[in-house]
């Protein structure tokens, strides 16, 4: 080969190197998702993780299984799914995972174990089709177990108890990436839901669609939830049930309420620094308001939600005494914030150190 032709041949190579590497640079920096898609009465939870790692929880009933694969596979043509989680065998949450492995590779199916997936026809048939999906390797979701992908964290927080019920033993899924925490509950209620992991989080699915029997008073202040999220139809089995509202409305009336069946799609997005909610139709009310959301034909988003404190505020020392937990990720100013109210013990540190350690402000104090 002539010298010409070589050194053209080494920058075409050099050229298509270069193109891969930035493409795969590209791909890296997205916004984290978690997309909670309008099944009517039943669960989907769609996650991309920072990298395009892109996870399933669940898929609705049998008769919403197209719709949940049609709009996975409009994001991606072709997409894969790395994990697949099943939280129980319900019908109305499981139903549809028989149509995502037959029209999809999916290459991890969690499900718990101690809620036998051979009581049930659909438990059968799911089960069956993740045998037989070529490459699926299939685990037991057990409690403590976590993936991580591009430093967003989803653990399975439920209780190691094997209760009495499907519903009971639903998988719990704890989501952590930068400064947003987030409690994926499936169909928990009464025992597991106080059984549940401690954590303080900011955004927290409503268990069970908000049956009459979920959300326990001391449920809800173990969680402290700035914004809730239910998945309804709002008509099937009387979900959300006012009881179960009301329990929410008198612990804070100021909580976000964002509804399946009044917005459509709800998608929570999260860039490490903040996070910030985005609907396909209507925004979000207080669940002590009285008023219905506004509906819009465009795509309705609540403003990020940061935990820096505000620039209009005058500026703190960085000596300032401020109060943290051993595994928290935000400081406080005040030792009885409401956000270490649930907290085992307290801690003090400066304001400099929390900072150096990458705490943020508690969000009821900034």
């Amino acid at each position: 080969m002539k010298l010409k032709q070589k050194l053209m041949s080494l920058g075409l190579v050099v050229t298509l190197v270069a193109s891969s590497f930035f493409t795969s640079s590209a791909a890296t920096k997205q916004d984290m998702k978690v997309e909670f898609i309008n099944v009517g009465a039943g669960d989907a939870i769609y996650i991309e993780t920072p990298d395009g790692t892109d996870i399933l929880i669940d898929a609705g009933s049998a008769t919403s299984g197209k719709k949940v694969v049609d709009y996975l596979l409009k994001q991606e043509k072709n997409m894969n799914l790395e994990y697949v989680i099943s939280t129980h065998q319900d019908a109305d949450h499981a139903g549809g995972l028989q149509e995502v492995f037959k029209r999809m590779k999916v290459k991890k199916f969690y499900y718990p174990k101690d809620t036998a997936y051979t009581s049930t026809k659909t438990g059968k048939a799911v089960m069956n089709l993740a045998k037989k999906e070529k490459g699926c390797k299939i685990y037991d979701a057990k409690t403590g177990t976590k993936i991580k992908s591009a430093g967003a964290t989803l653990e399975f927080v439920h209780s190691k108890t094997n209760y009495k019920t499907d519903n009971e033993d639903s998988v719990m899924t704890y989501i952590d990436y930068g400064n947003l925490e987030m409690l994926l509950t499936g169909d928990a209620e009464k025992g597991a839901e106080a059984a549940g992991k401690k954590y303080n989080v900011d955004i927290l699915q409503v268990p069970h669609h908000g049956s009459k029997g979920s959300s326990s008073t001391s449920f809800i202040k173990k969680y402290d939830p700035e914004k809730i999220i239910i998945s309804t139809d709002g008509k099937k089995y009387g979900h959300p049930a006012k009881e179960a509202l009301d329990r929410y409305k008198k612990y804070d009336k100021n909580i976000d309420v964002y509804r399946t069946d009044r917005n459509g799609n709800i998608k929570v997005y999260a860039n490490g620094k903040k996070w910030w909610v985005k609907t396909d139709k209507s925004s979000s009310q207080k669940i002590g308001s009285t008023k219905p959301g506004v509906t819009s034909s465009s795509s309705s988003s609540s403003k990020p939600s940061t935990s820096k404190p505000s620039t209009s505020k005058p500026s703190i020392s960085n000596s300032k005494t401020v109060y943290i937990t051993k595994t928290g990720k935000k400081y406080h100013y005040k030792k009885n914030c409401r956000g270490l109210s649930n907290a085992n013990s307290i801690q003090t540190t400066t304001l400099s150190k929390a900072k150096s350690q990458g705490l943020t402000l508690c969000g009821y104090e900034d």
